[in-house]
């Protein structure tokens, strides 16, 4: 089955290729060569103001960038978010993103008399791909993968289904590891997954 993915590298590089964006580049043509359509969003590259300065407690008009990014949510069926893990969580400008983009009103309702039916983002998949300098294996056992976890939450919470964590420990271990991570994250873009 043919599907519309979204994939953002949540990587704050501004003057240099990050390994997410080559990560990111290797799942799109993963997704492509398997007849999958693909968008690219470089969050490094998007104009907006990462601080919701009231919370939500007043409007934020959302910058053109941010609301082109809230349509191609909805185009897509399945987001793919590649990013390194900084300090046991995601990068701050990665944060700020969510915080701006998945808003009540766009990706959950306030007005639910139960928080379990809030979503609004239901029908869609999503696949997080975290990188780290530590193993993969460290982060799931001693650490319990607590910042993936978290992040997933936000997008069960919206109604994204299944959420999927891909962690890909000692990035910066040599080039046969990185190999083997783009690999594995071009088929994970064949897949669709």
């Amino acid at each position: 089955m043919t599907k519309r993915i979204l994939i953002v590298n949540g990587n704050p590089a501004r003057r240099r290729r990050s390994f997410s964006e080559v990560l990111a580049c290797a799942y799109a043509e993963g997704a492509t060569s398997a007849g999958h359509e693909v968008r690219m969003v470089k969050l490094a590259d998007l104009d907006f103001d990462p601080i919701l300065h009231e919370g939500y407690h007043a409007d934020q008009e959302l910058e053109p960038d941010l609301a082109a990014v809230q349509i191609s949510i909805q185009w897509a069926s399945h987001l793919v978010l590649v990013y390194p893990m900084w300090q046991f969580n995601i990068p701050a400008l990665l944060k700020g993103f969510c915080e701006r983009v998945f808003t009540p009103g766009f990706a959950y309702s306030t007005n639910a008399e139960n928080p379990l039916d809030a979503a609004l983002l239901k029908g869609r998949s999503v696949r997080l791909i975290q990188t780290m300098g530590m193993p993969g294996a460290v982060y799931w056992l001693a650490f319990r993968a607590h910042g993936g976890k978290a992040f997933r939450n936000l997008f069960a919470f919206c109604g994204f289904k299944p959420v999927r964590l891909s962690v890909l420990g000692l990035v910066e271990d040599g080039a046969d590891t990185r190999l083997n991570h783009l690999d594995r994250v071009e088929n994970l873009g064949r897949k669709g997954i």
